[in-house]
């Protein structure tokens, strides 16, 4: 029997689903205003309206266990807006452009704040490249393949190329104008790239 939108079962469910992204978009807030440590649960939850029973209802773990819902759905965020340019069909064309994403993500102060600077040390292993270092791997792996690289060792190139781009956006983390930062980041890491792909001198 199909009991329709109107089921109790599925309205509970709905409700949960909600209560909890509302802690999340309240945490979220909380963390990127004030740093990991200065937050409280007590501000979450004025922040939301809710009582300290919900908040441990759907994170037992507390305040650790909240923000790394609060990473997860940040870094789930930009993992679409990084694989967006999947289409691309050159591998080169995709890292030039999933670097100015992460470059332009960086100006951005819940990704900046949450991802780059409390991630690290609040989240366990995310101080380590994880899937965007894979990626990047991959498609150097493919850009050789196809010609557009020279014949140079991957990983070293992938190390390489990672740690530039994430140091560049360091530096706009960093910055007192992320937005000018980000366009003196982005030209370097193009220059980079141009020298990554241009054809060895003699």
């Amino acid at each position: 029997m199909n009991r329709g939108r109107y089921d109790p079962v599925v309205r509970r469910k709905e409700q949960a689903e909600a209560s909890r992204a509302a802690l999340i978009e309240a945490a979220a807030q909380c963390f990127t205003e004030q740093g990991y440590e200065a937050t409280t649960v007590a501000g979450i939850l004025e922040r939301v309206g809710m009582a300290r029973g919900a908040l441990y209802h759907y994170f037992p773990g507390g305040k650790r266990e909240l923000f790394a819902a609060v990473f997860d759905s940040i870094n789930e965020a930009f993992h679409e807006r990084r694989d967006a340019v999947a289409g691309i069909p050159s591998p080169m064309g995709r890292i030039r452009a999933a670097a100015e994403v992460f470059l332009e993500l960086c100006t951005e102060a819940e990704f900046a704040r949450i991802l780059l600077i409390e991630g690290p040390k609040h989240v366990p292993g995310q101080d380590q490249r994880g899937s965007t270092y894979a990626l990047l791997r991959a498609q150097l792996d493919e850009a050789r393949s196809l010609g557009e690289l020279p014949d140079v060792d991957t990983e070293i190139t992938a190390t390489a190329l990672y740690g530039a781009i994430r140091a560049a956006g360091d530096s706009i983390v960093a910055a007192s104008d992320r937005a000018v930062a980000r366009r003196d980041a982005a030209r370097v890491i193009g220059h980079l790239l141009d020298g990554l792909t241009a054809e060895p001198a003699g």
